[in-house]
């Protein structure tokens, strides 16, 4: 038996009888001292983080910064752990380390299959989103499916990595080793996108002024960080849990605010410095060179100042946009697949109140692909954002429609019913065909609808709709098929 079984057994046996008892008792104070082992109520843990992924984690001159390094303190200061930091170069020399042993933890990152191998996880206590980075003059990709022959800049042994090859394995991809590798591969043209977390590229891009770069799309999974221990330390987790678990939503905000987009500034000013030497020479000669200097000082502080309000507002507007981009079609700016699967599909705690009377709706524009091969994309892609106006103008305030794809819309119609959608389909495929569309082109639309039964899965509703539109296609489109 573990001395650490033997633990958990005392305040057992200090409930029960003591006679009862004291044979156990013996023998268990005689395996401890056969073991000469000595118990401290204080355990040290070692731990390892990504040295370049600010603002997550990062090692600068040997400390341990970023937002994992305050939910180590947190935990540090609620439990009777105490955390030693053992520095390592790169992503994959913390990896190695936690699989040899020379770590017990690390504090930020996914779970993949291949890391459940030698770690087990706590609970997720941090999301982000991944995005695709490019340079200004390419084109929106969206997502993975749209690459094509461009090349994907990776950080090697990261989640993403493994992710695109199991999923995407047609991607041509170059290793980079870690994020600010991956955006200088981006700009020095080595690679015509790059595949990261979005608040870290945005530091990054903030910090280092990589002005010509933009976010090109929405990068695969979002990130569900958590904590990391390697195998035989499984006794840590319950203790991190609880601690994590003790974390106020105030105190996450304030950690995520002190570390999110971060811009360092420079405010030496050795001239500054002479200056006020060289006032406090001349005040003793005469006094009306003090005024004069103290003049000189508040300007410059007043530019400093004004060069601050500056920078804040440049984060405001750049956080808004990676913020809409999150959430919205570049193109049709309706609401994106990624925030439908967020908010309905994926979202099982959805209220039950809000879900009664939920009916899906979802559409095709016919032959949408000859319109492409004969007029061309450009053409194209202004019917989509002419038929978005279309379906946005008929639908109601609280119905919510987005872009799933292509020339693939999706309505989710709240505290309605299977007539009222019908009329909502009927009334669309009016004004689509009398709509004065570009080079008069002529359009019609495939219609599936699904209605939400009792206690039933969005994702299941979602299928059954989609499979109600597979129907209204197969049978000769410009029509509407309901699965009831």
């Amino acid at each position: 038996m573990e001395l650490r079984d033997l633990l958990r057994l005392l305040p057992l046996l200090m409930c029960m009888p003591l006679l009862a008892h004291a044979d156990r008792l013996a023998m268990a104070n005689a395996k401890l001292a056969s073991q000469d082992v000595s118990v401290s109520m204080t355990q040290t843990v070692r731990y390892c983080v990504d040295p370049d992924w600010l603002p997550y984690e990062g090692i600068r001159e040997g400390k341990h910064l970023g937002i994992s390094s305050d939910y180590i303190d947190y935990i540090e200061s609620h439990s009777s752990l105490k955390f030693q930091l053992v520095p390592t170069s790169s992503w994959t020399e913390t990896l190695s380390f936690l699989q040899s042993g020379q770590c017990d933890l690390t504090p930020m990152l996914n779970k993949t299959l291949i890391r459940e191998t030698y770690l087990h996880f706590s609970y997720v206590y941090f999301r982000s989103p991944n995005v695709l980075v490019s340079l200004k003059d390419q084109p929106f990709m969206q997502g993975f499916e749209n690459i094509g022959a461009r090349t994907l800049a990776v950080p090697k042994g990261y989640r993403l990595a493994e992710y695109i090859q199991h999923y995407y394995p047609q991607i041509e991809t170059l290793t980079v080793a870690s994020e600010p590798a991956g955006l200088q591969s981006v700009l020095d043209k080595r690679a015509d996108l790059f595949v990261g977390s979005m608040f870290s590229v945005n530091s990054y891009i903030q910090q280092t002024g990589f002005n010509h770069l933009k976010i090109a799309g929405w990068g695969g999974p979002e990130d569900e960080l958590r904590m990391g221990v390697a195998y035989g330390q499984e006794s840590l987790l319950p203790v991190i849990n609880k601690a994590l678990n003790a974390v106020s939503e105030q105190e996450r905000i304030l950690i995520y605010q002190k570390w999110n987009n971060v811009t360092v500034i420079d405010e030496t000013n050795y001239s500054l410095v002479y200056q006020v030497i060289c006032a406090t020479c001349l005040l003793l000669l005469m006094l009306g060179a003090r005024t004069y200097f103290i003049s000189q000082y508040n300007r410059r502080l007043t530019d400093k100042n004004q060069q601050l309000e500056t920078l804040r507002q440049q984060l405001e507007a750049s956080n808004a946009e990676l913020e809409f981009l999150s959430t919205h079609d570049p193109l049709t700016k309706l609401y994106n697949r990624h925030y439908f699967n967020r908010l309905f599909i994926n979202n099982e705690q959805h209220d039950k109140s809000a879900k009664a009377g939920m009916c899906l709706v979802m559409i095709d524009i016919d032959y949408f692909k000859e319109i492409n091969d004969t007029l061309g994309h450009n053409v194209g892609d202004r019917i989509l954002e002419q038929v978005s106006q279309v379906l946005q103008h008929c639908v109601r305030e609280s119905d919510v429609v987005a872009r799933w794809g292509g020339e693939e819309f999706v309505i989710l119609c709240q505290q309605s019913s299977l007539p009222l959608v019908e009329s909502l389909c009927v009334r669309i495929a009016e004004r689509i065909k009398h709509y004065q569309f570009t080079d008069n082109v002529q359009l019609t639309c495939s219609f599936g609808v699904a209605k939400l039964a009792d206690n039933e899965p969005m994702m299941l509703c979602f299928e059954r709709a989609d499979r109600a539109l597979y129907r209204a296609k197969a049978q000769g489109r410009n029509q509407m098929c309901i699965d009831k």
